[in-house]
């Protein structure tokens, strides 16, 4: 029986093609190393645990860990707010990202559960405390401000941040989050549209973390 030739190209496709999909296969979202966040002004340990979307939560330089598949926020996840600006997390080539890292409970003997993400950006200039708790997030929101003649977008704090995640480019991407009065609340807290899974435990170890992102 004659041999049958094969095309060496043709076989040569099909190698990478297959090393190709077993790459993909294999490949993974880089770990997050643990990290502290606030809890009514009290730092705990925040472990993220993978996923398997392979798709990193991150925001500028920054990651809170692997992102949930369903993003949409739900009644019985607990809640991670990043709170622009702040003085926690901070980076010198991108402090348009400088913020804190809020939790509004902690998890009891290591247990994982799913966390929803919200921004949460100061818009009242005048607001400069550093604010690390739910509590205080809840009250600067409630409250309002009313802004002055000439105050512009550029004067919100983090604004540039605010721009990528939010839209707040000019005056008129305000009129959503303004009252009926005109004034507008001290701080918007908005689902950031992703949700992560991790434990947040009472630190029992120093965790010592630059204030350089990864």
């Amino acid at each position: 029986m004659a041999a049958v030739p094969v095309n060496p190209i043709r076989t040569c496709s099909g190698v990478v093609l297959l090393l190709a999909a077993l790459s993909l296969a294999g490949s993974t979202a880089p770990p997050v190393k643990p990290f502290l966040v606030y809890h009514d002004g009290d730092g705990l340990v925040f472990t993220p645990e993978r996923t398997g979307t392979h798709h990193t939560a991150a925001f500028g330089p920054w990651s809170v860990g692997e992102r949930l598949k369903q993003g949409k926020p739900l009644d019985t996840r607990l809640n991670l707010y990043l709170v622009f600006p702040g003085e926690q997390y901070r980076s010198q080539s991108h402090p348009e990202y400088n913020h804190n890292r809020v939790i509004n409970k902690y998890t009891v003997d290591g247990k994982v559960r799913e966390w929803d993400v919200f921004w949460c950006f100061v818009l009242d200039p005048t607001l400069t405390e550093d604010l690390r708790s739910e509590h205080d997030l809840l009250m600067a929101a409630h409250r309002t401000f009313r802004p002055a003649d000439l105050f512009d977008v550029s004067d919100i704090p983090a604004h540039q941040a605010a721009a990528e995640h939010l839209g707040l480019r000019r005056m008129a991407d305000l009129r959503r989050f303004r009252r009926k009065d005109g004034e507008l609340p001290r701080m918007v807290i908005v689902p950031a549209g992703f949700a992560v899974r991790a434990s947040a435990e009472q630190q029992d170890v120093p965790i010592t973390h630059s204030s350089e992102p990864r």
